[in-house]
């Protein structure tokens, strides 16, 4: 199959634009669209979590309209594929129902990240990575059974599986990885050294929501 006939896209959960927004690097997405020549995208599940719901709230009203302007521009776009609804219901339902402990059905899953994984389900002739910063969405994805034992660890009680999830059609990456594709392609740029910034970056990124290790970062600074 000739996979240059895919359009590309990343798709953006609610807790990896708001770390961005956290940080004050949602410009750095005007520039990286470009440099990527790809659609991002948000549900209207994300939109309602990132503007209208923080737009009531004064703390987050700045980082609301800051989102807002982003939306306005095009730089992220609102999209609602038929099915969407549907789908994100039923991931929700489906991870909702997964994993059992003291007999009672975890609910670890919202409709905003459920959404996110729909659409990246529904938009088939897209090449399309998910920007998810939340650890329990991400793990879903790429490694349940770790999440299954995570869980265990934080409850000290057992936990079961009740299902299995095959997500492995989905691919996600971190905004911290955004980030750090900004600083290589000169979108960031600090009066520092890499390794200064790398490691200002990553932490920010870590102490507001993204799940990042301290091992990873060490890791980043090595690598870059």
């Amino acid at each position: 199959m000739n996979n240059n006939k895919y359009k590309k896209a990343l798709i953006f959960d609610s807790s990896s634009i708001i770390t961005l927004a956290m940080n004050g690097l949602v410009s750095i997405l005007p520039k990286l669209k470009e440099s990527f020549q790809g659609s991002f995208f948000i549900t209207p599940y994300v939109r309602k979590e990132v503007v209208d719901n923080p737009l009531g709230i004064h703390k987050f009203e700045l980082e609301a309209l800051n989102i807002l302007s982003l939306i306005e521009s095009g730089t992220l776009e609102i999209i609602n594929p038929k099915g969407l609804e549907s789908e994100t219901q039923k991931i929700k339902a489906f991870a909702n129902t997964m994993f059992i402990a003291k007999g009672e059905k975890m609910k670890i899953m919202h409709d905003a990240e459920c959404s996110c994984m729909a659409l990246a389900s529904l938009l088939t002739d897209y090449k399309s990575l998910l920007v998810i910063d939340e650890r329990t969405a991400r793990m879903l994805i790429e490694n349940p059974e770790n999440l299954r034992r995570l869980f265990e660890n934080k409850l000290h009680t057992p936990v079961m599986t009740a299902k299995t999830p095959n997500f492995k059609n989905l691919n996600v990456i971190r905004s911290s990885e955004l980030a750090l594709i900004a600083l290589r392609k000169g979108i960031i740029s600090f009066p520092a050294s890499k390794s200064d910034v790398i490691e200002a970056l990553l932490y920010a990124s870590k102490h507001n929501g993204c799940s990042i290790s301290f091992d990873e970062i060490q890791e980043a600074k090595r690598l870059f």
